[in-house]
Order: structure tokens, then C-alpha cells, then sequence
């Protein structure tokens, strides 16, 4: 709405109909309005949107994990786990078109923590619906226990759904997790982390249920 001080002939100041009115130097002046209009529906916001959809999707799926891996972040930063999970592999999760969004599932995240945790060897799919993992205890490291619990976490991306394994304590050197058979023949992503605090996960491998 515009503003006239002094009668209809005088400056005014403010929008009316496609001009505005204003006043520079002392002198009423009067410019075309420009209405600035935000594309929400452009390349990069529609790029963005997809990047956020995959990422939350595996908010979902990874949160049994991260409920544990990610708490003390969590509340250290005063937020949620899936807070956390989010910024911490934003970076890990890319897209081109919408179409063709890619995850890094090496990069991502699921535990942090300044615990020493255990060193994972090479996950093994020999046995059909399950995946075992031998490691080492790292129980000489400052601040470690051997009843650290170990954790594994199994991702499956075709199902978008993961399974947590039931913790094993550091000194028992091996870990395994059943998953559904409905996995057979599928692909799958393996994390491990260890909680007496909490440590850094580390990304264990991938392979085939069979």
C-alpha cells in the first residue's frame, strides 16, 4: 500500500499497482515493481530434494544403529540421532539428475565416539541368511574393556531395511547377525562399531546373502 503526505499530485511512497514509489535525495521518484519470484520447482532445489529424500529414507532404516551409535552425539549437539546421521553424510549421498541418486554407503556414518573399537576383519556370507564377522579385540588400547559390547549392522539397499545383531562382548572375537530370508541372492552393506562409550563405526564390506 502506498502512502501519499500530501495530496494526490505530491510523491508518494510504496506499491501501487505495477510501480513503486520512493523518494531519493528529497525528489519522489517511481520504478517499475519487480516481483521476485523463487523457483522451487528448478534443477538445483529439485536435486536437493531428491539427496533429502534418500537420506531420510535411510534415517528409517538405519535407526536401530544409530539410536545407539549416534546418541552421544546426539546429545552433545542438543538434537536427534537422525539429526546427526543427516549432516554427518550429507556429503555421502549425491545426485545428478532425480533420478540417479547415488549413496556412498563407504562413507557413511552410523556410530561416533572417541572409544578405540575393535578391528573387523572380512565379513563372511558362506552360511545361507547370515553374516559372520571375526575381529580383534584392541584390548591393550587405553580406556577399552573386554566387556565392551561389539555391534554389527547389515543394510540390505533392495530393501530398504537393515538389521542390528545382538552384541557380542569384545573378548569373544566374532560376531554374526541372521537376516530375513527374503535378502537371499541380494546385496548387502556391513558396519560395526563397539559401545563401552562409543567408537567411530567403521565400514566392514559388502556382499551377497546366499
Amino acid at each position: 500500500m502506498a502512502t501519499i503526505n500530501r495530496g494526490i499530485l505530491d510523491g508518494f511512497f510504496g506499491k501501487v499497482g505495477t510501480v513503486v514509489g520512493s523518494f531519493w535525495k528529497g525528489i519522489p521518484v517511481m520504478r517499475a515493481y519487480v516481483r521476485h519470484i523463487h523457483d522451487r520447482k528448478g534443477a538445483p532445489q529439485l536435486l536437493i530434494r531428491a539427496r533429502f529424500a534418500t537420506i531420510n529414507g535411510l534415517v528409517s532404516s538405519f535407526l536401530s544403529a544409530i539410536r545407539i551409535g549416534l546418541r552421544d552425539a546426539a546429545a552433545k549437539s542438543r538434537t536427534t540421532e537422525g539429526n546427526v546421521f543427516v549432516k554427518k553424510n550429507w556429503g555421502a549421498v549425491q545426485a545428478s539428475t532425480v533420478d540417479s541418486v547415488t549413496v556412498d554407503y563407504a562413507d557413511l556414518l552410523v556410530a561416533q565416539g572417541a572409544l578405540t573399537g575393535v578391528q573387523f576383519g572380512t565379513p563372511s556370507f558362506d552360511t545361507p541368511q547370515r553374516v559372520a564377522v571375526g575381529f580383534d579385540s584392541n584390548e591393550e588400547c587405553e580406556k577399552t574393556s573386554l566387556d565392551d559390547e561389539v555391534y554389527v549392522f547389515v543394510y540390505c539397499p533392495d530393501m530398504k531395511s537393515g538389521v542390528l545383531a545382538t552384541p557380542v562382548k569384545r573378548s569373544v572375537k566374532s560376531i554374526s547377525v541372521t537376516v530375513p530370508t527374503c535378502w537371499n541372492g541380494m546385496k548387502v552393506h556391513v558396519w560395526g562399531f563397539t559401545l563401552g562409550e562409543v567408537s567411530d563405526s567403521a565400514y566392514i564390506g559388502s556382499g551377497n546373502i546366499g
